[in-house]
């Protein structure tokens, strides 16, 4: 996988939505916050696909979790007039984009650096932030190399979410 290497990284959001054409990993995490947060509405739009390729030589992962796709604009479902509807509840990787999520090195997701607007903006990212930053993409690093051994866990949560969700 080519990916950039962090310098004096910029970085700033332009809202524009191109990224949300990406079928983006869930991870137990991800899950554990909403379900907390009694948020039933957005497991049950989980599917369980095939991994890509880069998921398969990565992580040896067969599956993985991620959201439903619009059928009009293959964006995922939560994106409402080009702003994420479930933001402050976004995905562990929505919120570590554009970097990649690794075991060791922080990098810019490869798709980021052709197609990321805000890379270059905005004001570099400080120390603190990088370290921040690297946390979370070891986490979820760790967290796709365990998902075989949650799987049956999430299929049961996503399945009782889509049941309350029809009830209600």
């Amino acid at each position: 996988m080519r990916t950039g290497k962090i310098g004096n990284i910029r970085f700033s959001c332009t809202r524009c939505g191109k990224c949300c054409s990406l079928e983006v990993p869930v991870v137990l995490s991800d899950i554990e916050l909403w379900v907390k947060r009694g948020r039933y509405d957005i497991i049950s739009n989980i599917v369980k696909k095939k991994a890509p390729e880069t998921l398969r030589k990565i992580f040896n992962l067969s599956f993985y979790y991620t959201f439903k796709r619009k059928s009009s604009t293959k964006k995922c479902i939560f994106l409402k007039d080009n702003v994420c509807s479930i933001y402050s509840l976004r995905p562990l990787v929505c919120r570590l984009f554009p970097f990649a999520y690794s075991e060791d090195e922080l990098s810019i997701h490869p798709w980021a650096l052709e197609n990321c607007e805000g890379l270059g903006k905005g004001e570099v990212f400080s120390r603190r932030e990088l370290s921040i930053l690297r946390f979370l993409a070891k986490k979820i690093f760790i967290e796709l190399i365990m998902l075989p051994y949650y799987s049956t866990f999430i299929d049961e949560i996503v399945e009782k979410a889509r049941s309350n969700v029809k009830s209600q």
